[in-house]
Order: C-alpha cells, then structure tokens, then sequence
C-alpha cells in the first residue's frame, strides 16, 4: 500500500530500495492484521429463521446473496434487477462488475431462501426509474432510496446485535464475504474453487480460509492418524529377536 501511493501520489518507486524494505519487514514481524469476525453456518441459519421479516427482510436478503456468492459491498449496492433470473428451483445471480473486472455468476437453491428473496422482489418499489435490485427496507416495505455501500457495510453488526453476539463492532462489512469463503473451506472446497467463488486472482487470499479451516485441520489429523504405523523401542526389540531366532 505505501509502495502504491508514493508511486501514484510522488512518481517514487521504493521498490528498488532495498535497505527501506529490509526495514519495513523487520519492523512488520509478528504483526497480525485485524480481521473481522464471521458468521457460522448454524448462526446464518438462526438469524434467517428466528428474525423477524418486517424489520428484517432486507438484511435477510443481502445475507443470502453474499453468503452465496460471496459478493462484495459495491457489487451488491451497484446489482441490477437485470442481473437476477427465476428459474423453477433456483435462482440465477450474475456479477457483472467485479473489482478485478472479471464477471461471475452464482445460484441459490434452498427453496427457504428462495422464498426470502421472492417475498422482498414483490415488495420493491415500481415508481422508480432506477433499475437497482436493493432499496432501503423499512417498516415492511420498500421505500425509493437505494441502499449504499456503508449501510450494507453495517449489516454484519446488526446481525450479531439480534444474535447477541459478543463484541458486535467486530462484525465488519468484509464479515459477510469471510463468512461465505470460510464455510466453503469448511465444506472441502480446494483452492480453485474458493478463488473462483469469490472471484479472487492471488491464490495467497484463498489460501488463507483454507489454512485457518478447523475442519479441514481436523480432516488431516484423522487421515494421519488413520494411515500412521506407531513404531517404538519395544516394536524394534521384537523385530530383532523375531529376525534372530529365524
């Protein structure tokens, strides 16, 4: 980030100083970015089933299409009522504009959560010009102001507020997105199919949820446990005696 803005904003490029990065990496060990916390599969669950529509149905909404396709904030505040098809038992989500400018779509199945975005469509307003999918829900309806990036970014904290949660304020606006990559880790998806969910090119990102997966940990410790041969003194004494005798 400091090598970016001193190249856009100085015309600088520190990355043939080799001294100044020897310092930066010396200075930077042991630092642990924060990150924010994430929603598990049994919490989603909990919040889309137990909150109730007239409050939250818009929350519910955007949990869905973020924990499916793993969107981010702009991705979703710039989505199109265009961008989303009804088929009979699924619905098709295309993301035209990505950070990386590379499109991807999605599908929903669950016909719980179907159901969920069928309910908030027909409640969208018809007397606006705009073609944007997601406007501002509020006392059960939908109003014409259309939702921003830093409102959706606030969601993740009023979902942990209704779960109670501890530490809300964790609950970022990347929550949403780190929740879906993780589940799907969590569910023994490789390395592909995790940069191809949430449409990220480096695979150090991906590597990231599948490194911090306890159940993918837990999945290597039982295949090693389940194919590893204990070998001790007592098992080579034996060996010996037996090869002596014969």
């Amino acid at each position: 980030m400091l090598r970016t803005c001193l190249n856009l904003n100085k015309n600088v490029d520190i990355s043939k100083y080799h001294k100044l990065q020897a310092f930066l990496k010396r200075n930077s060990t042991g630092y642990q970015p924060k990150k924010s916390k994430i929603l598990d599969d049994s919490q989603i669950n909990k919040f889309l089933n137990e909150a109730n529509d007239q409050c939250y149905l818009g929350i519910k909404v955007i949990l869905i299409m973020v924990y499916s396709g793993a969107m981010r904030r702009d991705e979703l505040s710039q989505m199109v009522i265009d961008d989303i098809q009804f088929k009979e038992d699924s619905i098709h989500v295309q993301i035209p504009k990505t950070k990386n400018n590379v499109s991807r779509l999605f599908v929903i199945t669950k016909q719980t959560w179907i159901s969920i975005i069928q309910k908030y469509v027909a409640l969208r307003p018809f007397n606006v010009s705009s073609k944007r999918f997601f406007f501002t829900f509020r006392n059960g309806r939908c109003i014409t102001s259309p939702i921003g990036i830093n409102k959706i970014g606030q969601m993740p904290r009023v979902i942990a507020q209704f779960l109670q949660l501890l530490n809300p304020s964790l609950y970022t606006g990347h929550c949403f997105r780190r929740s879906s990559a993780t589940h799907l880790a969590d569910c023994g998806g490789d390395l592909l199919t995790i940069k191809r969910h949430g449409g990220w090119k480096s695979s150090a990102v991906a590597e990231g949820y599948v490194e911090t997966s306890l159940l993918n940990k837990v999945a290597v410790s039982n295949l090693m446990s389940s194919n590893s041969t204990v070998t001790g003194p007592h098992t080579s004494a034996t060996a010996t005696v037996t090869s002596t005798s014969s």
